[in-house]
Order: structure tokens, then sequence, then C-alpha cells
């Protein structure tokens, strides 16, 4: 251990390094840690296909913070192919500051956000060392102010960290413009991006791989047993006000109150839980809505989905969830709120509605009109065809034939 850096694996380090900066927390125990499932992937796919020492810089956990996070995973150390450096916080402060400089020494490229403090420090010590760095891109200012009003309850807070993230729009301008390339996950970051850099690549965040697209034949005989019960509606994310978790339930409620026969399941953990559980107690619908703690995505989410007819979307902002593309490979489609991201992913694939921000109203109509109809059976067909054509592994060699190309090595895809 290094002060509050921690190398929690035997890679060496190498003049070809790559350094991925994650603002994902990180919990170290005695013989191993506890990560986001997700990016431990990520990082090992980067692994096994550059054949490179890859190496994160990352924010620590506490157990209470590691709890509340969705998809967690224990990892024993002995079993990393990559190496983990931990922030303590407050992450900019005077030791924080001395592991970002030591974990850059012999780094070839940095892979890093394009917003928040962490990153940006990072970039300034990029810059100032001449080590080039690519961006990832998720969230547009628009979306990190929806999201920031959506989870601000305080109108004095709200002021003041609208004009933060407002003052920090120059400083993220310039830190991309300096990117020898900008990875945009999702419309909504790549257009806004364009003139900040022109040297952009898009793609779709997804943990969909190929073998989890759904069959055709499967997806033919669920649409087929449709007919004869219930619809099967779904929600699975994070119950926060962002992720309109309290509306998915106001949608149930409605389709309730219009006489409808369904049956909606809810799949996460949250603040909101309770007052969603308190929502469905006092309106008695308990019997077609129930609401379930989190469930790992593979294999019990994908199952549970691929049984499902439409998903419910009321994201109250744009984020380039994966959620969108994960749905769409279990064959299910999407009726969701007009935001930055669904409406113009939903115009692209064509599978799902859009309906205005915040109208529940007007979700719960769209699915009474869908329910049972051969316009489903499309939207159903098409979810499906653009998953299988924007799978995990499509992503990731577009992300890595790019990394490559910025280290001059060859790669030729999986």
């Amino acid at each position: 251990m290094e002060g509050n850096s921690y190398s929690l694996s035997d890679v060496p380090d190498a003049k070809s390094a790559i350094l991925v900066v994650a603002l994902c927390g990180v919990e170290p125990r005695p013989r191993s840690i506890l990560i986001d499932r997700k990016f431990h992937e990520g990082m090992t796919g980067y692994v096994e296909r550059l054949d490179l020492p890859f190496s994160c810089l990352m924010p620590r956990y506490t157990s209470a913070e590691a709890s509340q996070a969705m998809d967690m995973i224990e990892i024993p150390t002995s079993e990393l192919s990559y190496r983990v450096n931990v922030l303590e916080k407050p992450l900019l402060g005077a030791e924080s500051l001395r592991v970002i400089e030591r974990s850059l020494d012999g780094v070839a490229l940095v892979y890093m956000g394009a917003s928040e403090d962490l990153n940006l420090a990072v970039a300034s010590a990029c810059r100032r060392r001449d080590i080039p760095y690519a961006v990832v891109s998720e969230y547009t200012v628009q979306t990190e102010l929806d999201i920031m009003r959506a989870n601000t309850s305080s109108t004095a807070r709200r002021i003041w960290r609208e004009a933060r993230i407002r003052l920090r729009k120059r400083r993220r301008l310039n830190h991309i413009a300096s990117a020898q390339e900008v990875h945009a996950n999702g419309y909504p970051t790549y257009w806004e991006l364009a003139a900040a850099n022109p040297r952009r690549m898009l793609f779709f965040d997804t943990r969909a791989r190929a073998e989890d697209v759904i069959g055709e034949a499967e997806l033919r005989e669920r649409l087929a047993s449709s007919a004869g019960r219930p619809p099967r509606l779904i929600y699975a994310g994070r119950y926060h006000t962002m992720k309109g978790a309290l509306d998915v339930i106001k949608v149930g409620i409605e389709l309730d109150r219009l006489g409808v026969d369904f049956q909606l399941d809810l799949y996460g953990k949250g603040p909101l839980r309770e007052q969603m559980e308190s929502f469905v107690s006092e309106t008695q619908t308990a019997g077609k809505i129930k609401i379930h703690d989190a469930v790992a995505y593979r294999p019990n989410l994908q199952r549970i989905a691929k049984e499902s007819d439409l998903f419910l979307c009321c994201h109250v902002q744009g984020d380039p969830s994966c959620t969108y593309l994960e749905m769409f490979a279990c064959g299910v489609p999407i009726v969701g709120y007009a935001n930055e991201m669904w409406s113009p992913l939903a115009g692209d694939s064509g599978a799902g509605e859009v309906v205005p921000k915040g109208d529940y109203k007007a979700l719960a109509k769209t699915v009474v009109e869908l329910v049972g109809t051969s316009r489903l059976e499309g939207l159903s067909h098409r979810a499906r065809d653009f998953a299988a054509a924007n799978t995990m592994e499509v992503a990731w060699d577009r992300r890595i034939s790019h990394l490559a190309a910025l280290v001059q090595i060859p790669y030729q895809g999986a």
C-alpha cells in the first residue's frame, strides 16, 4: 500500500499501460474487492482483447455506500487482471492528488469521463505531463441539470448546484476539445459535443451479449401466448426520482382505475421504495403491482424480462441507460417519457412509443392501446432486431478498436 493507493493485482507497470478513471466506487477488503459488475467485466474485456496492462483509478466506497449500489460483485484480488488504485475522500485532497500523479507514471493513454471534478483534475494532469487521453461521454449538460433537479428538493441548493454545473461547462468543453477522441454513449451527448470535438464515435452501452438476445421462436411463442392472459409490465432500475420510479407506480394505479387487468413487476433498490409501497397500499393495487428487490441481470432479470410484454420507462432525464437495449434484447418494447435519449432512440429503433414527460396518464393510455395488438408484435420484433445489431460485443469492439488505434497497436476484433 502506498499512501491511499492500493495495488490489488500483480500486473506489472509498463509504458504501454492504459489508465481508466472511474466514478463508480470500490470497497477494498482484506483479500478481495467489491466492485461494480459491469465495470469489472469491461476492464477484463479490455485486458483480454488488447493484451495490454490496464489500471484504474476509483473512489473508495464505504460499506454503506456499497450496499446501496446496484449489481456489485466480490472479486478475489488474486483473480484481478488489472491494477486498482483507490482514492480516499476528499477525492481532490492533497493525498488523492498525489495518488493521481503516481497513477499516471508510465501510462500511454488515459480513458476517462467527460465531466465531474475528478476527471477534469486528471485531464489537467495529463495535459501538464503531455499524456494523451480519450473521453467517454454520457450526460449532456441538460441531463446533468435534470438529474440534479430531480434529486434536490431545496430551492436554494438547486440554484447553487445549477450555477455550479453551468460554470463547469466551459472547463468541460475545454477538456473535451483536448481529448484525442470522444466516445459518446448515446445520441444526446454525441450531438451536443459535435462543435467541441469532431473526433467522436457513437456507441450504445449494454450488458446484453449476442447470446442473450431472445430467439425468434421464443419471441413468437411469447407473443402468441399474450392473447390469453393479462399483459405483463416491467420496470427495472433504481427507485429514485431521476428514474421516475414513483411515476411507474402511478401508471399502474391509472391502469387499475381504467379497469385494465394487468401485472406490473418492479425490480430495484433505492430511497423511494417505502413511498412506492405506500402508494400501492393506499390504492389497494397490491394484487396487480409488485415491488421487488433488485435481481442480478444475468440470468434472473433476463429470464423475467423475456416473459414480459412492455417496459415502463418514466425517466425524467436523458441518461443513456443500458436498460433500453437490455430490454430490447429480451424482445420487450418500451413506452416511455420523451427525454433526450428515449425520443431519438424510439425513432431510430422503431421499438416503442413516446409520451410527454411527466404525463403518466398518457403512458397508461398508450399501454391500453398497445396491448394485444399487431402493433405490439411489430414493436417487439423491432426491439429484438435493434438489440441484435447493437450487442455488448459490438460496443466493445467499436471502443476497443479505437483505443488500439490511439496506442498504435493492431486489433483484429473479437
